[in-house]
Formats: C-alpha cells, structure tokens, sequence
C-alpha cells in the first residue's frame, strides 16, 4: 500500500508541476497582433505552444531557442502525438512573417499541421 501511496503523490506533483509550466507559457509578456475575423478561444490543450516576442527570439517555456533546435522538438511532439499534434503560436504584433515562417514551415516540415495562431479581438 506504501509504495502506491508514494506512486499517487509522485503523480500529483507532476501534475502540478506540469500545469504550472503550462499557465506560464501563455503568460509570457506578448502583446498579440488584432485579427478582424478569427475562431473562438478553443480550450483545448496544443502539443506544444511557441512564443516569438517582440525582440524575434522563438520562446518555448520562457526559454529562448534557436529555429535549429525547435526542429527535432517538433519532432518529438509528432512522434508521440501522431495525428493530434498540435501547435500554438503566439507572436507579438510588431514580429514580421518573415520571422514566424521558419516556425511554421518547421512545424509543416515536422508534420505537425493543427497550428493556432494566438491573435487579439478587435473590440
């Protein structure tokens, strides 16, 4: 009984290291380009999300990394989610395309093609 006690405690804590990571990631200073026409918030959880901030560093979890290495991560995120793999990207609004299209051609590379694009309402 001990050792499926320690096993249950181990879990909540991954759990709630886990979702602590997650709330943090959409939390990332970014102040989101206005889009006339969008879909509404989907709730759903992305395999992945990635920030660009204003200064064009690519950010995964508050870190900064190279567009190189964002490449096997995608990867990575296609191989264990398969077909659900999923990808959120989140810019600031002065970011030019020319520096969010390696991240989306990456991600298309990847083969990880349900890519969110984090946008604001106008109103």
């Amino acid at each position: 009984m001990t050792p499926m006690i320690d096993v249950v405690f181990l879990l909540i804590i991954f759990f709630l290291v886990s979702s602590h990571l997650a709330r943090q990631e959409s939390r990332l200073p970014v102040e989101l380009p206005v889009a006339e026409s969008h879909a509404p918030l989907d709730l759903e959880p992305v395999s992945m999300t990635v920030t660009i901030n204003q200064d064009q560093q690519i950010l995964i979890g508050g870190t900064p990394i190279a567009i190189e290495a964002l490449r096997p991560l995608l990867l990575e995120i296609r191989n264990r989610d398969g077909s659900a793999a999923s990808l959120r990207v989140r810019t600031d609004a002065v970011v030019p395309y020319q520096v969010v299209e390696p991240v989306l051609h990456a991600a298309a590379i990847a083969g990880v093609l349900d890519i969110k694009l984090a946008v604001k309402d106008p109103r």
